[in-house]
């Protein structure tokens, strides 16, 4: 079992909390980004995205919208392909056709999803500043594992865990399954 901890340092198990530490990973421009990019956020929310999830594409139109919620309240979002053998031409594609609002870094060695523990294209990661995990999982209950899509989604565990660190409250929970596709698995022939 993982330690995630809210910003205010508050930990769920008395384990080591997930951080990320270092990265230095190119956005669909070439522009390179690290976490120093967050220093003045209040929080950082990390989304995995993939060009053939169904999932994914399906809660970008609602992230795009709380893009423009959340920046005006310093909370900085940012997409991940962290699948290995999405290219550059094919992010930047995806982010036209589904006109993604928010950055989008391309990380093929999966060093975010390393560091934060995601697993699962879909899968939102909440940081603080200074880079600790707050949370993990899904967006919101929309999407179940049996597959089926609600008209709306009655849990928001993302925007929970948002509201509850804001407040200074640990998230609970700290850790939900996220429905979507899996990353893959690097191997010797995949970029590391």
């Amino acid at each position: 079992m993982i330690a995630i901890c809210c910003a205010t340092g508050r930990c769920t198990e008395p384990a080591k909390p997930l951080q990320v530490t270092a990265f230095d990973l190119p956005d669909l421009t070439g522009k390179s980004h690290t976490q120093e990019d967050w220093k003045t956020a209040k929080l950082v929310v990390v989304v995995q995205l993939g060009t053939e999830c169904p999932v994914a594409n399906g809660y970008l139109p609602g992230l795009s919208r709380s893009h423009e919620m959340w920046k005006k309240q310093g909370i900085v979002l940012i997409g991940v392909h962290s699948d290995p053998t999405v290219t550059l031409e094919d992010a930047r594609l995806h982010a036209r056709e589904m006109q993604i609002g928010f950055p989008v870094l391309m990380d093929p060695r999966q060093v975010l999803a390393r560091q934060t523990g995601a697993t699962t294209i879909s899968e939102a990661t909440l940081l603080s500043a200074s880079g600790t995990v707050c949370y993990r999982g899904r967006i919101n209950d929309r999407y179940s594992t049996t597959g089926k899509r609600k008209e709306m989604a009655l849990v928001h565990d993302l925007q929970n865990a948002i509201t509850a660190t804001l407040a200074g409250q640990p998230v609970s929970p700290p850790t939900t399954k996220a429905f979507g596709c899996p990353l893959p698995k690097l191997t010797a022939d995949k970029p590391r």
